[in-house]
C-alpha cells in the first residue's frame, strides 16, 4: 500500500525514497481524479465517444506514402 510506503520511509528517516513513496501515491490520486473528472464531463455526450472512435480509427491506419514524395 503507497500511504504505507510513506509512514514506512518516514519512520525510518530516509527522506530520499519518502519522496519517491510520495509522489508515486499523488501521482497516482491525481491521475484518478483526472479520469473521473473527464468520464463526469463526458457522461451523456456521445459526441465526445464518437471523436474519440474516429481519432483512434485514424491512428490505427497505417502512413500511406503520399504522391508527391
Amino acid at each position: 500500500m503507497p500511504v504505507n510506503d510513506i509512514i514506512s520511509q518516514a519512520l525510518d528517516n530516509n527522506p530520499l525514497n519518502l519522496k519517491k513513496a510520495f509522489d508515486a501515491e499523488m501521482t497516482t490520486r491525481v491521475r484518478a481524479a483526472l479520469n473521473q473528472k473527464y468520464q463526469d464531463m463526458t457522461a451523456g455526450h456521445p459526441e465526445v465517444t464518437e471523436v474519440e472512435t474516429m481519432a483512434a480509427e485514424l491512428a490505427a491506419e497505417p502512413e500511406t506514402p503520399s504522391e508527391e514524395d
